[in-house]
């Protein structure tokens, strides 16, 4: 235990240095306001994910030099995942970055939990003691980032207002919405990679499979939230939930459909 704490704050101590020398040869400014700390806590929160990965996978106990070399291998493959996949997602969320580092909370908020979904993936598949180990984390995390950003739109296509135009205009109420589904996704997405890699066919069937879970993620916002906790009349799509978060502003409505997600991803998780 005391062995695997050892190499698990190592692991953290050096992939915070890392993630700091990269923001220094990127010459970002320093994370002095408060929008640029939410985003800065969300990558703290993914390099802890990602450094307890690398001290239980990637240690075998056989040779130290060896377990550190895979251990500083797949650190420096996740961090890289975690930079090149917070790009995309911002500019998947059209305006998103500039106004999460200009102190739009709401938007802060959104592009930190889309960072702590990705985090979640990276940690999820980034740990293992060969290149084909490597090889495969790398396609499954391409895999998962894809099948998440894909996810996201269709279950945003489902509400009656715009997310992305919501949250430019300082909703926070549809940040923790969208927040909560993007974080939820993500632990659905994890949950159907995981397993032992057998085939490339058998591997994508049992993902699909697995993602499936994601399709009851919908009637109970739906059901539950809207009919059940709202005491609002049932409606397949619109209704109550999405006047409280877009008309009002709603930020108890947006909490509550944000944690409806994740209770409804850890509780689907709980089951498998």
């Amino acid at each position: 235990m005391l062995e695997m704490m050892a190499f698990g704050v190592s692991a953290v101590c050096v992939l915070l240095a890392l993630d700091a020398l990269v923001r220094t040869l990127a010459k970002r400014p320093p994370e002095s306001t408060p929008g640029r700390r939410l985003l800065q806590a969300a990558r703290v929160l993914g390099i802890f994910l990602l450094a307890g990965t690398l001290a239980t996978a990637c240690r075998r106990g056989d040779n130290l030099v060896t377990d550190i070399l895979w251990m500083g291998m797949f650190g420096f493959s996740g961090l890289l995942a975690l930079e090149v996949a917070q790009a995309l997602g911002l500019w998947a969320m059209r305006g998103l970055g500039p106004a999460a580092r200009s102190d739009n909370l709401a938007a802060a908020t959104a592009a930190a939990a889309h960072t702590v979904a990705i985090g979640i993936l990276i940690a999820n598949v980034f740990g293992g003691s060969s290149f084909a180990e490597l090889t495969i984390a790398v396609l499954s995390f391409a895999i998962g980032q894809a099948t998440l950003l894909a996810l996201v739109w269709l279950f945003r296509c489902l509400t009656t207002y715009d997310d992305r135009a919501q949250i430019l205009l300082g909703n926070v109420a549809a940040a923790l919405s969208h927040g909560g589904l993007t974080i939820a996704l993500a632990i659905v997405i994890a949950h159907a990679t995981e397993g032992e890699f057998q085939g490339t066919w058998p591997a994508l069937r049992d993902y699909g499979i697995a993602l499936c879970e994601c399709l009851v993620v919908w009637p109970l916002r739906q059901v539950v939230v809207q009919c059940l906790v709202l005491r609002a009349r049932p409606q397949w799509l619109g209704g109550e939930l999405d006047r409280a978060i877009a008309d009002r502003a709603d930020v108890g409505a947006g909490a509550l459909e944000g944690m409806t997600y994740l209770a409804v991803a850890l509780f689907v998780g709980a089951l498998a």
